[in-house]
């Protein structure tokens, strides 16, 4: 299950950037690492929140969102594996309704937005809470994560290419600026 979370546009305003960022970082902050497996929940998987500096106010606040999260993935996350292995079983019958299966398919989606949301919801809130070091620092964990995340999905995709005659002539049309 993978989940959404907010990013960064640049001066440029590359909206796309945030998009990637949004789908990314919502993943690194919420997904349990199990709920692809057994649709368990474990801790979250990258974010430290102890290496924010958190008062003891901040740190109640996010314990108090960790705990809400985890009760509406419980809820939620029984359901969605159950519909997921009544379509498996209803796609593999041969007799099948093909309406029950498009239920089925419809059931699952909707219950990966509900928890979708639920944690983009969670990850904003937890957000609020946080001063503006402690977001700058927040945003930069998820980088970070995000860089480690894509290096062992696609490894060697970090290599820098030499651009191509089409990318030359884009960058000349169309130049940059990253400042």
């Amino acid at each position: 299950m993978r989940n959404n979370v907010p990013g960064l546009v640049n001066k440029s305003g590359v909206l796309c950037a945030a998009v990637s960022l949004v789908a990314i970082a919502a993943e690194i902050s919420f997904a349990p690492k199990a709920l692809a497996q057994e649709g368990q929940a474990t801790s979250s998987c990258c974010i430290d929140w102890s290496k924010l500096n958190l008062t003891a106010q901040q740190n109640t606040q996010i314990q108090g969102l960790e705990q809400q999260w985890y009760k509406e993935f419980n809820e939620i996350s029984p359901q969605l594996r159950d519909d997921r292995v009544r379509l498996q079983k209803a796609i593999a019958d041969h007799n099948s309704d093909p309406v029950q299966i498009m239920a089925l398919q419809q059931s699952v989606a909707r219950k990966k937005e509900q928890l979708s949301n639920a944690a983009m919801q969670n990850y904003l809130s937890k957000k609020k809470v946080l001063n503006e070091t402690q977001q700058k620092q927040l945003e930069e964990m998820i980088r970070k994560e995000m860089q480690t995340r894509r290096a062992q999905m696609y490894p060697g995709a970090n290599a820098s290419p030499e651009p191509d005659r089409l990318q030359n002539l884009m960058q000349r049309i169309w130049p940059v600026n990253d400042k």
